[in-house]
């Protein structure tokens, strides 16, 4: 931002509500931020970004001390300007991930947008094969998803004591295909909790 002496003592942190188009963000917490983002943001920028989510959470609007907030991220804290603190909020605000509108109020978004392709040919090689693949990574873990709760809507409608056949009806109305539809997973049945 390159706002001239330190910041305030206090920092107002804020829910940036960033309106996007079709394409999918990705949240903070997400596996593609963590692994792809990552090296274009750095390891603070990623931390504080996940930390100021993590604080904000469904309020308002937070306040909290750039010196614990330094401190609970591992930055250590000192009181000028250019400190690790500083940088990684000027690093992220030059990337727009945050925002600082006026010196110490600061809006953090809940997700970030998928890496431009310019920032993806500046990834290793081996993470560009990760950020290609991401697609059928979701697809992969949508169907893994759907499957655990076929797994349990089973489980559950054999400890009720239903029948092969009413448990098949009831995941067939639920959608679920009824070569999937068989009592196969009693032997894993779901306990309560």
């Amino acid at each position: 931002m390159g706002q001239e002496g330190p910041r305030p003592e206090f920092l107002t942190v804020c829910r940036w509500e960033v309106p996007h188009r079709q394409e999918q963000w990705w949240p903070i917490t997400s596996e593609y931020v963590q692994l792809l983002w990552l090296p274009i943001l750095g390891p603070s920028c990623i931390v504080l970004l996940q930390r100021l989510d993590l604080l904000i959470g469904e309020a308002k609007q937070v306040r909290t001390s750039t010196e614990e907030l330094a401190r609970s991220l591992g930055l250590g804290h000192t009181p000028h300007r250019g400190s690790l603190l500083d940088r990684s909020i000027d690093r992220c605000c030059d990337f727009r991930v945050l925002r600082e509108l006026i010196p110490g109020l600061i809006e953090v978004p809940r997700e970030l947008p998928p890496l431009s392709s310019r920032q993806l040919k500046r990834l290793p090689e081996s993470l560009q094969v990760v950020a290609h693949a991401q697609p059928e990574l979701q697809r992969y873990r949508n169907e893994t998803e759907r499957r655990g709760r076929l797994h349990q809507l089973t489980a559950t409608l054999a400890n009720l004591g239903a029948t092969d056949d009413e448990i098949s009806d009831q995941l067939l109305r639920l959608g679920y295909p009824p070569e999937r539809s068989t009592a196969s997973s009693r032997a894993y049945p779901v306990t309560s909790g």
